[in-house]
């Protein structure tokens, strides 16, 4: 699995949502394997069973170490998001100041697909670094 880098300079990606499915698919898993380390623990406490050590070890490596797992993948998963009004509206002013962001959202538009959170950030990103330049021009 990749990360997913996204280049305003170049065309967008066209197969952004690869690993989409198997990032939901780690994710919900994970959770399942938490979910059943809570039942496990919830089982012991409240059906009042024998002190077991085997059964708390079981219980909480079944809820940390999956833990972690769903952590990682549900944040892969954050950059798959859709834009909020106020970002596409962000994003929209960004084109406007900018003729390689305006370029980039022109193609995301023509492959029939709304941006995400990770485009919009890589927006952001390279708007920084345009201003920036645009500055350094000025004062130099």
């Amino acid at each position: 699995m990749r990360t997913l880098k996204i280049d305003i300079a170049g065309e967008p990606p066209v197969d952004i949502f690869q690993d989409r499915g198997r990032y939901i698919w780690f994710s919900v898993a994970s959770l399942a394997f938490v979910l059943c380390g809570v039942l496990l623990a919830v089982y012991a406490i409240f059906y009042s069973t024998a002190p077991s050590e085997t059964l708390e070890t079981v219980s909480l490596v079944l809820f940390v170490g999956p833990g972690l797992f769903f952590a990682y993948f549900a944040e892969k998963l954050q950059a798959y998001k859709r834009l909020t009004p106020q970002q596409t509206k962000e994003l929209a002013a960004l084109a406007r100041k900018h003729a390689e962001i305006a370029a980039y959202c022109a193609q995301v538009a023509k492959a029939g697909r709304l941006p995400i959170l990770a485009e919009y950030e890589a927006c952001e990103a390279r708007s920084v670094e345009l201003n920036r330049d645009i500055l350094e021009e000025q004062e130099g």
